[in-house]
């Protein structure tokens, strides 16, 4: 796939699955999405050493706004509590689900082999078979980028081909 037909497919998956983000940003200013709230991890068995945290075995960690399941889940955080933070999440497949700030936004779903959020950057990194979804609304590529505070998504076909994108397109009403 050529790089204009990439960027114009990205674009399109972009605005297809913000939509409803731009719509109410035009009736209410709101301030990005990020994620929020303490952060709760539960696994089988865990283990934390100077900034570095794994958990493994039916991992689930839980923020306000985003969910993140797995097998194994590693945390970076070096520097102190204040500092960014790396999680990596893996499974088979590792599910992310993230909640919109009010009802009627549309909780976006994902999966793949692994996931990186990173604090910093408020991005969730999808590679290996990822798909995401928002309403009706899908996209599936070998690596997609998530940035959860404004809801957009880049992604790519990588080395197995083509990104596929499935858009719900309403009904127009009859005049």
């Amino acid at each position: 796939m050529c790089l204009a037909t990439r960027t114009f497919t990205t674009l399109a998956l972009g605005l297809a699955l913000s939509g409803a983000v731009f719509a109410q940003a035009a009736s209410a200013p709101k301030s990005p999405q990020r994620v929020s709230g303490p952060i709760t991890i539960t696994a089988k068995n865990g283990e934390w050493q100077d900034g570095n945290m794994i958990y493994t075995g039916d991992v689930v960690m839980i923020s306000k706004t985003l969910e993140l399941r797995g097998a194994r889940l590693e945390l970076q955080q070096n520097g102190g509590k204040k500092k960014p933070y790396v999680i990596t999440i893996t499974g088979s497949p590792a599910l992310l689900k993230h909640m919109g700030q009010t009802a009627q936004e549309p909780v976006v779903n994902g999966r793949s082999t692994k996931m990186v959020y990173r604090s910093e950057t408020q991005s969730i990194q999808l590679t290996g078979d990822a798909h995401l979804e928002r309403e009706k609304d899908e996209l599936n590529g070998d690596d997609i980028r998530y940035d959860v505070a404004n809801r957009r998504v880049q992604a790519s076909g990588g080395d197995k081909g083509q990104v596929r994108i499935v858009i719900d397109v309403p009904e127009q009403e009859a005049k």
